[in-house]
């Protein structure tokens, strides 16, 4: 029987594939739409921990641009070895650089994750998302490391996938951290407590 992170890895891969075969309107159109269910969130809603969308990830290439125009404060994330995040403040295309994964990163002053809880919404990546809201991630365990010093429900941790990505259950364990909306272009899921 497979274990676990097996089943995962599959998931991945699976959903990976799922992803690239998108066309570029399929993806644009789930984009707008996804958009449109968030933007209602962002009501009252300064700051917003987030994540720029790479490749085929919900959101669009041009998602944290977008957000900055809807509230005060976008933190991204940085990648600083050992599975940890740090975050700064995204103050423009002109102040992101190239991070150690080759992601793109803010320059500017650091945060550790306890900066978390001063935001008024946190976007999580997610390859999917099941029933029980378990977040299926990446597979590195930086964000869950990450949302470990974020009090469940305060602030609400949304996750961004496409409508095919909600699925009936994910294997979790303890460490995983489950999210408490997910947003799609179909609408906005909550799970309870």
């Amino acid at each position: 029987m497979p274990s676990s992170s097996d089943i995962k890895a599959q998931l991945r891969t699976r959903l990976l594939r799922a992803r690239r075969s998108l066309t570029a309107d399929e993806r644009a159109e789930w984009t707008t739409a996804l958009r449109e269910q968030l933007e209602p969130e962002l009501s009252g809603v300064s700051s917003v921990a987030a994540y720029w969308p790479l490749g085929t990830e919900p959101g669009g290439a041009d998602f944290i641009p977008w957000l900055s125009r809807r509230v005060d404060r976008v933190l991204l994330p940085i990648t600083c070895g050992n599975g940890v995040l740090n975050w700064a403040d995204y103050k423009g295309p002109h102040s992101m650089q190239p991070g150690q994964l080759g992601i793109s990163e803010p320059a500017g002053p650091r945060f550790d994750s306890r900066v978390l809880c001063g935001c008024d919404l946190i976007l999580a990546p997610a390859m999917a998302i099941d029933a029980a809201g378990n977040r299926l991630g990446k597979g590195g365990g930086y964000y869950d490391r990450a949302l470990s010093r974020v009090p469940r429900n305060h602030p609400a941790v949304l996750a961004m996938i496409y409508p095919t990505e909600f699925l009936d259950s994910i294997p979790a364990t303890s460490h995983d951290r489950r999210v408490e909306a997910v947003v799609t272009a179909a609408g906005i899921h909550r799970f309870s407590s």
